[in-house]
């Protein structure tokens, strides 16, 4: 017997959006139910299906979740005048439908949002403005390192890029596209319509990320910073938000960076890390909301197995 079902939806405007809805069925369910979105301009699935993965090993704890397609990506449908709307406010839009289509389904109220590369900016700009969301789970979104780590970096990226395979192929592309925006004077290149939001100046985005995580901290959402391999090959001090290292929002969250985790899941052993890390932060948040619902001298249920390597077949 099946421990999930899991249930194809259309909500939004018009029902242009798709997601796809995962509820546990063997095991009481949580109050809190997981929102995944895209990765840039990825399907909902996400990269190597890990969304697909994480929402099976969450059902098997007790955590409905949806994974959705946010408008004009994947099979949800574009919104009529989308261009003139910001993608980060249609966004926001998009994700507040899918916690009004769990919450009229389910009646849960209570929200955690995974939030990968690009996506991470959508998930902090709702749990702005939505007092509903009560977690966050930023995947190698916004970083910031400081002088030492960059030039840590960029060293080692020196040394080891010449003997990489596609090293010669890369300085090719590299060289291509420098040539080609010399030639049309285009400036730097422009992030894909409809899919990216567009580049801020990093001192725009530092104050704009400083802004939100207090903002958030001040309404006490749990965050989770979760940084691959692929950025860095090591991490002393929380290096990829080091400008940030003394403030009460980072001082409270929780921050992982695993090497052996790259930045598509692309590994048998990166996706066991990724649904360690961030399934087990998704049921604690869960239980935690749980035990505060509880009343006075009511007994907490036993603790589950960890998510960690729980890899759900497909």
């Amino acid at each position: 017997m099946s421990d999930m079902t899991q249930s194809p939806v259309r909500f939004g405007h018009g029902d242009g959006l798709l997601g796809m809805l995962t509820e546990p069925v063997q095991c009481q369910p949580l109050p809190v139910c997981c929102l995944m979105l895209n990765m840039g301009a990825n399907h909902r699935v996400g990269p190597r299906r890990i969304n697909v993965k994480l929402a099976h090993a969450l059902a098997a704890q007790g955590m409905s979740s949806l994974r959705l397609d946010l408008g004009g990506i994947g099979d949800s449908e574009a919104p009529g005048g989308a261009s003139a709307v910001p993608l980060a406010l249609r966004a926001v839009h998009d994700l507040q439908a899918a916690m009004d289509l769990v919450e009229a389904r389910l009646g849960i109220r209570r929200f955690v949002i995974v939030g990968m590369c690009s996506g991470a900016e959508h998930a902090m700009s709702a749990g702005m403005v939505d007092a509903r969301v009560i977690g966050l789970s930023l995947f190698d979104g916004f970083a910031f390192p400081q002088r030492r780590a960059r030039w840590e970096r960029t060293l080692r990226r020196a040394l080891a890029a010449p003997a990489h395979p596609a090293f010669a192929g890369k300085v090719r592309r590299w060289i291509g596209r420098g040539l080609s925006r010399w030639l049309s004077r285009s400036g730097a290149a422009r992030p894909l319509p409809g899919f990216f939001s567009e580049e801020l100046p990093p001192v725009v985005a530092e104050a704009w990320f400083r802004a939100t995580m207090r903002r958030l901290w001040a309404r006490q959402v749990a965050l989770h910073f979760l940084y691959s391999g692929s950025l860095h090959v090591s991490d002393r001090g929380r290096d990829q938000l080091g400008a940030f290292r003394d403030e009460p929002f980072l001082q409270a969250a929780q921050y992982d960076f695993l090497r052996d985790l790259d930045h598509t899941v692309c590994t048998a052993r990166g996706q066991q890390l990724f649904l360690g890390a961030v399934g087990d932060w998704a049921i604690a948040r869960a239980r935690g909301t749980a035990a505060e619902r509880r009343s006075p001298g009511t007994a907490a249920a036993p603790l589950e197995p960890p998510i960690a390597g729980a890899l759900a077949p497909q």
